[in-house]
């Protein structure tokens, strides 16, 4: 079984450490965080491509990474190269505060919730079915292209072919 990689976009160095805590007792997953925030957005798809990343979890308020930006940000910015990618937001702040934004992350949760086996469990199934699906998608997408390219070369053969009668 392959591992399935997952980004916490969290600013605080605890919770990220208890995260990985508890995603270690998954086999199967594993949760990386990000010790240094860039100034800016530029560089998170690199981070994210450099480090085979799944799936992502984002705390909304990244404050105390003394950053210009919000965790909806950089989920916009990742999502410009990668619309696919499964972000999960977890948050301490009621949900309802960012209403006008949830339909933009896949699953939400307040950070409180997870202490719950079964909400821990719900969390990694949703996130094993997405990148399971993801993975399936990418492979139909490869045998499209290239159903396309054998189609393409299929009617070079028949022209050429044709051409010689």
């Amino acid at each position: 079984m392959q591992t399935l990689i997952g980004l916490y976009i969290e600013d605080e160095p605890k919770n990220v450490t208890l995260m990985q805590g508890r995603f270690s007792l998954f086999p199967g997953i594993k949760l990386i965080g990000i010790v240094t925030y860039p100034q800016t957005l530029d560089g998170f798809y690199d981070y994210v491509v450099e480090n085979d990343v799944d799936f992502l979890l984002i705390d909304h308020e990244l404050d105390k990474a003394s950053v210009n930006y919000k965790g909806i940000e950089v989920l916009r910015e990742i999502r410009s190269h990668d619309s696919n990618i499964y972000a999960v937001l977890l948050t301490n702040y009621p949900l309802d505060d960012y209403k006008d934004e949830l339909g933009e992350y896949d699953y939400q949760l307040n950070k409180a919730e997870l202490k719950d086996t079964k909400k821990m469990n719900e969390l990694i199934a949703k996130i094993r079915r997405a990148c399971a699906l993801r993975k399936d998608n990418d492979t139909l997408s490869l045998m499209n292209e290239k159903n396309e390219e054998l189609n393409l070369l299929l009617q070079q053969i028949r022209r050429a072919t044709n051409r010689e009668k």
